[in-house]
C-alpha cells in the first residue's frame, strides 16, 4: 500500500506542478456561485460520444476543477477531454487534459483540468487578428470596464494595451477568474481627452504576463461590432497617443479621427534640422500635386525670404507635416509678391500687411483639419494690431475655398519660375478683424476655422464686435452641430480589402 501511494504521488507530480503553480498565481477561492456555471465533459478519443453534465468546483482562465462524476463514466489522470463551459448563458468549448485527481476534506474527488486550447468546432479558421496593431502609449493608456459574467454588481476593470480594427489586447487583475475564451462582453471604454464609447467584444484568448514586475491577466478580444462613433474615438486616440505613422494608415482601416490637428504640435521654426524638413515637405507637396516643371532638390524650394521670415512648423511624431512662411515688411521693403507684380496703391501699405506664402501640407494628412489648424495657429501667433491685413496667393482651384473663409481676390496673378506655366497663382487679401467676426465668411467655414480664434481675440479685446456682428456670430454658432455632422459624413470611408 505504501509503495502504491509513493508511485501515485510520483505520477501526479509530473502533471500537477504547472497546474498548481497557475492556481497559486491567480489565487482562486471556492466559488460559491458556481451553481450558475454549467459544465459538460467527454473523453476526446470518443468524439462521437455524448457529453455528460459535470459540476464545476473552481474556475480560472487557464484551468478548471470539476467534481468527479459518479457511476461508470469516470476520468483518470492523463485523460484528454473535450469540455463545455456555460457561464452567464454563454457556452464555450475547450480541449483539456486531466492533470490531477484530488480528494477534498469533504471526501469529494476533484478533477484538475488544464485548458489546452479552445475547440475549433463552430469557430473561424483563424481567430488571430490580421489587421495592423497599434500600441497604446504607456503614459496615456485607455481604460475600460465590463460587468463580471455570472456575478451581480461586480465589474472587471481593464487597461487597453494595443488596438486594431479587429480587436484589442486587454490586461486586468489576476483575480478575474470568470474570463474564458469564447465569452462575450459589453464594455465601456474611456480614452484620454474624454472620449467614451460602448464596445462589444468576444474573448479569443487568455494568458498571464508580467507588466512592471507584477503578474497580470492578458485578454485578447475581438470586436463583434464597431460603430462609427467608436471608430472615430479609437482613431482620435491613436492619432494623438498611439504609434501611428500617418493619417492614411488609419483611413485605410476605417479609423479616421475627427481631428488630426490635436496630434500635431505647431511652433515657429527654431532648428536647422526643422528647416531642412520644411524644404523637403515643400518639395514633396508640390511635386505630388504636379506643380513643378522638372525634378528639383529640396534646397530649390527655399529662397532669400526664408532668411528673414517666420516659418510656422507643424510636427506629428517628430515629422514635419505642415508649414507656412510669414513675413512682416517695412514700408520701404518690397513684398515677396512684388517680385512678380506691381502692387496697386489702392491696396493696403506694406507695413499694414502680413504676407503668408509657401504653405504646404503632407499628402498623407490632408482631407482633415490640418490646413485649418495651420491657419489658426498662424493667425493667432502672428497677428499684430498694426497689421490688420493678410495677403496670400493660391492656385485657381483653391480660390473658392479662400473666398469661403473670408479672402477677396485682388485681381493680381503671377507664376513661379519652377512651376508649370499653367499653374497661375492668385493674390488674395483679407482683413483679419472682419474675417474672425464672420463678415463675408461662409458660416460653416467660420465654425470650422475661426470660431475659436474669434473667442480668443474678443476675450483679449483685440477685436470689438458691433451689435450686428454679435447677432451674426450668434446665428453662425447655431450651425456648429451641422458642421460636426458634415465633417462626419464627408470623412473618407474605409477601403475594402479583398
Amino acid at each position: 500500500m505504501e509503495s502504491q501511494e509513493t508511485e501515485s504521488s510520483t505520477r501526479r507530480s509530473k502533471f500537477d506542478v504547472d497546474f498548481r503553480a497557475i492556481h497559486s498565481a491567480i489565487h482562486p477561492s471556492d466559488i460559491r456561485d458556481t451553481d450558475r456555471v454549467l459544465g459538460r465533459i467527454r473523453r476526446r478519443d470518443s468524439a462521437a460520444g455524448e457529453f455528460i453534465s459535470i459540476r464545476v468546483w473552481k474556475l480560472s482562465p487557464l484551468g478548471v476543477e470539476l467534481v468527479q462524476p459518479e457511476g461508470e463514466q469516470t476520468f483518470q489522470k492523463g485523460d484528454q477531454v473535450d469540455l463545455e463551459i456555460t457561464l452567464a448563458g454563454q457556452r464555450t468549448r475547450f480541449e483539456g487534459l486531466v492533470v490531477d485527481l484530488v480528494e477534498t476534506a469533504e471526501s469529494i474527488e476533484l478533477l484538475g483540468i488544464r485548458l489546452s486550447k479552445r475547440s475549433e468546432e463552430g469557430l473561424p479558421q483563424d481567430d488571430r487578428r490580421r489587421a495592423t496593431r497599434w500600441l497604446c502609449s504607456d503614459e496615456f493608456l485607455p481604460t475600460c470596464m465590463a460587468p463580471t459574467p455570472g456575478r451581480f454588481d461586480d465589474f472587471v476593470y481593464f487597461q487597453i494595451r494595443d488596438i486594431s480594427t479587429d480587436g484589442m489586447q486587454l490586461v486586468c487583475s489576476l483575480r478575474n477568474k470568470f474570463l474564458i475564451a469564447g465569452m462575450r462582453l459589453r464594455i465601456i471604454a474611456v480614452f484620454p481627452m474624454g472620449s467614451v464609447t460602448n464596445l462589444q467584444v468576444e474573448i479569443t484568448r487568455v494568458g498571464i504576463t508580467s507588466i512592471g514586475g507584477k503578474d497580470k491577466l492578458v485578454v485578447g478580444a475581438r470586436f463583434i461590432e464597431l460603430s462609427g462613433f467608436a471608430r472615430q474615438a479609437i482613431g482620435q486616440y491613436l492619432i494623438q497617443f498611439g504609434d501611428v505613422e500617418s493619417l492614411e494608415a488609419l483611413r485605410s482601416e476605417g479609423l479616421a479621427p475627427k481631428s488630426v490637428s490635436l496630434g500635431v504640435d505647431f511652433y515657429i521654426l527654431k532648428s536647422e534640422q526643422d528647416y531642412l524638413e520644411v524644404l523637403e515637405l515643400r518639395r514633396l507637396s508640390h511635386s505630388l500635386d504636379g506643380n513643378l516643371k522638372f525634378e528639383v532638390s529640396a534646397f530649390d524650394m527655399g529662397d532669400i525670404n526664408d532668411a528673414r521670415a517666420r516659418i510656422v512648423v507643424g510636427k506629428y511624431r517628430g515629422k514635419v507635416v505642415a508649414t507656412a512662411r510669414v513675413r512682416y515688411n517695412e514700408l520701404d521693403e518690397p513684398l515677396e509678391h512684388e517680385a512678380h507684380v506691381v502692387w496697386p496703391k489702392e491696396l493696403p501699405r506694406r507695413d499694414q500687411i502680413i504676407e503668408v506664402s509657401r504653405v504646404a501640407t503632407h499628402p498623407d494628412y490632408r482631407r482633415n483639419d490640418l490646413l485649418a489648424a495651420l491657419f489658426r495657429f498662424s493667425c493667432q501667433n502672428c497677428v499684430q494690431p498694426e497689421r490688420p491685413w493678410v495677403v496670400v496667393s493660391c492656385l485657381d482651384h483653391m480660390v473658392p475655398f479662400y473666398k469661403k473663409i473670408g479672402f477677396h481676390q485682388t485681381g493680381l496673378r503671377h507664376t513661379e519660375p519652377i512651376w508649370k506655366d499653367d499653374r497661375v497663382l492668385n493674390i488674395m487679401i483679407v482683413n483679419i478683424s472682419e474675417m474672425v467676426l464672420g463678415r463675408d465668411v461662409n458660416p460653416l467655414y467660420w465654425n470650422m476655422l475661426w470660431k475659436d480664434l474669434a473667442d480668443l481675440l474678443m476675450e483679449q479685446q483685440a477685436v470689438t464686435p458691433t451689435g450686428l456682428d454679435k447677432v451674426r456670430l450668434l446665428a453662425y454658432r447655431s450651425l456648429s452641430p451641422v458642421v460636426d455632422f458634415l465633417a462626419k459624413v464627408r470623412r473618407p470611408k474605409r477601403k475594402k480589402t479583398k
